[in-house]
């Protein structure tokens, strides 16, 4: 489900983007339309907001973008393809600027209801995901029914080589004013987005 991220702290200090990908086997990879279309949580458990679409995430943060996904993770996702699955799987967003080069981790989410999601989440965490995951999924079938189609959870990012503390909604919303669209917990749409629905 979540790439097998193994990072040396120091990779990114340096600023060496290459050295990083190398580390970590990370290849160059065109996400699906649908993904980079679709919106996103950022936040893996009692998500506040969602936020989108991922593609204007990427705009939004500046600099030169590529999406990676590690050697591992894309052998996995074209066995499954090949057996007609749609399964979960990592993406890096690689964002390199003068000041700085940082990693936002995305899990692709392929489902098309809140319940096959929570499906998900229970097939790993067994009994432990209603009282870790219920309230999301019953906020997330709310939004589901008022036309969102989210296709990621961005987990988490790296930032000077480390594995930040700070949640990423809480991240992108406050250090880089990317806003949300929808509140979870109130159920509606906000901003300029609830004008045009």
């Amino acid at each position: 489900m979540l790439a097998s991220l193994i990072i040396t702290p120091k990779a990114v200090t340096g600023e060496s983007a290459q050295a990083f990908r190398q580390q970590n086997g990370l290849l160059a990879y065109a996400p699906p339309g649908w993904f980079l279309e679709g919106y996103f949580i950022a936040r893996e458990r009692n998500p506040g907001y969602v936020f989108g679409p991922v593609q204007d995430f990427v705009r939004a943060m500046g600099g030169k973008t590529i999406w990676l996904i590690e050697d591992v993770e894309l052998k996995r996702v074209e066995r499954a393809s090949i057996d007609g699955e749609s399964p979960e799987y990592s993406l890096f967003l690689e964002i390199v600027s003068p000041e700085r080069t940082e990693y936002w981790v995305f899990v692709v989410l392929p489902h098309e209801s809140a319940q096959a999601w929570f499906d998900a989440r229970r097939a790993y965490h067994g009994r432990k995901a209603k009282g870790y995951y219920g309230k999301t999924q019953s906020e997330l079938e709310r939004a589901l029914s008022q036309g969102l189609k989210i296709k990621a959870e961005l987990r988490f990012f790296v930032e000077k080589g480390d594995i930040s503390l700070e949640s990423p909604e809480d991240a992108i919303m406050t250090r880089y004013k990317f806003q949300p669209v929808f509140d979870l917990s109130a159920g509606r749409w906000l901003g300029s987005a609830a004008k045009t629905k």
